[in-house]
């Protein structure tokens, strides 16, 4: 009796398993490709490499994964249960969602390109079959994203993934902006926090003089509200959900901390604005010039656009500043702290002299020797802002 010849269905189904097969002794190989471009194309990778999923062994085990299905349809199920396990492990570790589809998505790349390699080494004439092949993969990968979305966000929903080395993680995803929409939605899980909440970030910066960081109890910004904390350089990172509260609460409560120098953005209505606000507060941080100062990013907004180019601001600082290079340093210093004082104080003598300790006649003096020298009158506004922004530039200038 003649045998049936072949579908092409069925004949890139063989195909397939065949260069599956062949595939199997190249596993280490494979993996190695993983790892180097998820090192070349993911730069939140870096993050991961302790991780035992993340490792060559964890990567061969996932393209085995892949390769045993493809061999064999009926272990489908087996791929299912492993992907739903990688899901829950790397919600649990804190890695971000995206980036674990990314990785999933690097191996079943590596994967489909080996395939056709071997296709094309061993099989020639079967090229025109992977048209036929290219499907199946496809769908499979579109299954994968879905079993791991779901897996994460059954296991940030059942409290399972616990600990802070997770909520650290998913909230330094959320600052460097690295979370996309699914992220965001696990992340207010993970975090215990509404996802589209009142939040202001700060970055503080301790000096030599500071005594320490603040312990987690420092900062009970009011009813509603809550401080997250990541540390960060020499300093750490503060995301405050602030409940009916403002940004000035938080200035207040870090004003008070000694050898703290602190930036504070704007408010930003939900997570997914955290990484606009670390840029605002890590903007604001510089124009700190003294310890205890707490920049609001709100009050410094103009400072920052002209400090933004260092040649350029200092070019402004020379310009309006330049004749009092020639005063002694003290004379110098305390016209400067003079006029500073003046602007908080709203522009008024007796409130500055009262926070100075000093005469309302000595701030006036003091002021009008400031315009003799620069050329800039304090009544004229324009001349106001230029001087105004000279002085914040020159005194959140980095110390030569």
């Amino acid at each position: 009796m003649t045998a049936r010849p072949q579908t092409q269905d069925e004949a890139a189904r063989e195909l397939l398993r065949t260069a599956a097969l062949r595939m199997k002794e190249r596993v280490g190989e494979l993996s190695e490709q993983v790892m180097a471009r998820l090192h070349t194309e993911v730069p939140g990778f870096v993050d991961h490499v302790d991780d035992p999923d993340c490792s060559l062994d964890g990567f061969a085990t996932m393209i085995t994964m892949h390769l045993d299905r493809l061999v064999d349809p009926e272990r489908d199920a087996d791929a299912a249960r492993y992907l739903r396990e990688a899901g829950r492990r790397q919600a649990a570790q804190g890695m971000p969602p995206e980036l674990l589809t990314h990785v999933f998505a690097v191996g079943g790349a590596v994967v489909w390109q080996g395939l056709v390699d071997t296709v094309a080494a061993h099989h020639p004439g079967g090229i025109p079959l992977m048209v036929h092949i290219a499907p199946r993969m496809w769908g499979f990968r579109e299954r994968t994203t879905a079993i791991l979305a779901d897996a994460y966000r059954e296991t940030l929903g059942d409290g399972t993934a616990g600990g802070g080395r997770r909520a650290a993680r998913v909230l330094e995803a959320l600052l460097d902006g690295r979370t996309d929409s699914l992220g965001v939605r696990a992340a207010a899980q993970a975090l215990g926090v509404p996802g589209d909440g009142r939040f202001v970030v700060a970055v503080t910066s301790v000096r030599a003089s500071a005594s320490g960081t603040p312990g987690d109890d420092a900062f009970p910004v009011g009813a509603g509200s809550r401080v997250l904390r990541v540390p960060r350089g020499a300093g750490e990172v503060l995301v405050v959900l602030l409940g009916d509260r403002s940004p000035g609460a938080l200035a207040a409560l870090l004003g008070a901390v000694p050898g703290l120098r602190a930036g504070v953005s704007p408010v930003v209505h939900g997570l997914a604005g955290l990484h606009r606000a670390l840029t605002l507060a890590e903007l604001a941080l510089p124009t700190c010039a003294f310890d205890g100062e707490v920049a609001l990013w709100e009050d410094r907004m103009p400072t920052v656009v002209a400090a933004a180019d260092r040649r350029l601001a200092g070019e402004l600082a020379e310009r309006v500043l330049g004749p009092l290079r020639e005063l002694p340093d003290e004379e110098r210093e305390s016209l400067l702290v003079t006029f500073a004082t003046w602007m908080e104080c709203d522009g008024s003598p007796r409130a500055a002299a009262e926070r100075m300790d000093c005469h309302r006649n000595t701030v006036l003096n003091r002021l009008r020797r400031l315009e003799l020298l620069t050329g800039r009158r304090l009544a004229h506004p324009r001349e106001l802002v230029d001087l105004a922004l000279a002085v914040d530039v020159l005194r959140s200038a980095p110390a030569a």
